[in-house]
């Protein structure tokens, strides 16, 4: 087991389709890169992705480790640079971070496997649901991405908002994706930031952007992660300036880890 449990970011987003999966994904790839022993946490239940992101296959996904199926390391498969990924199924499954037979067991290993790693990136689902609320509320920090369209925006306020109302004090950094140009992220982000301190009296933190680009959807129809394509494309090199701050973070976990704060959660009884 490690000295300490790791740092933990969870990327989340208000709605679907804002490319938060992706984020992730090349996010911890970037970290990985920077030598820190990552983990990939794909907490999208029933709709996972990152398996097909990266083009690989497999055999068991973290459903089968909740549910006494099989440990944790022996469900997770390696991604690019060293990256090791708990993947979700992509089978329509529900069940969300409920526990199956031996559940302290299950519990233990999870926490046991996650202490092996530096930086944990946890890919929530999208939206307001307990699952999704859940992982972002055990997390250090949440990335929120948001794309510069007005549904979009409004439902990433109302998971700010519901965030907040769980946990006062979880940091929330903003981002937006698929902008086209600095001036309408930094648009967005000063709107947003006026509704978070004006309703929230909160302050979001602004992480910047990821412009536009067209070897993102490129990457993803080949299956290969953009961080990874050569030469480095402009959202690359946003993603590897995000990893860069991330990296520079002072760990802040009081020591418990993500796994046994959300699967804490679960046991309170939170639906």
């Amino acid at each position: 087991m490690g000295d300490s449990m790791p740092s933990v970011i969870a990327v989340t987003s208000g709605k679907g389709g804002v490319g938060k999966s992706c984020i992730a994904l090349n996010l911890a790839i970037a970290l990985a890169r920077r030598g820190r022993r990552t983990l990939l946490v794909d907490a999208d239940f029933g709709l996972g992705s990152s398996a097909l992101l990266t083009g690989n296959a497999a055999e068991y996904s973290i459903e089968d480790v909740l549910l006494g199926r099989i440990q944790a390391a022996e469900a997770a498969i390696p991604g690019p640079d060293g990256l090791q990924m708990l993947v979700a199924s992509s089978a329509g499954d529900n069940a969300g971070w409920q526990l199956g037979i031996g559940a302290e067991e299950v519990r233990a290993d999870l926490s046991e496997f996650e202490s092996a790693f530096e930086r944990v990136v946890v890919d929530t689902g999208a939206g307001l649901a307990a699952k999704t609320v859940d992982s972002a509320v055990a997390s250090d920090r949440v990335l929120l991405v948001v794309t510069p369209e007005p549904a979009a925006i409004a439902d990433a306020y109302a998971t700010m908002k519901a965030l907040l109302g769980l946990r006062i004090e979880l940091p929330v950094h903003l981002l937006v994706n698929m902008a086209e140009s600095r001036r309408e992220a930094d648009d967005l982000q000063e709107k947003f930031a006026e509704l978070a301190t004006r309703f929230l009296g909160a302050e979001i933190d602004n992480r910047g952007y990821i412009p536009l680009d067209r070897y993102v959807r490129e990457a993803v129809k080949r299956q290969v992660p953009f961080a990874k394509m050569d030469p480095p494309s402009p959202a690359a090199e946003a993603v590897e300036e995000l990893a860069e701050w991330l990296d520079a973070v002072p760990n802040q976990n009081p020591g418990s880890g993500f796994f046994n704060q959300v699967l804490g959660r679960r046991g309170e009884g939170s639906d």
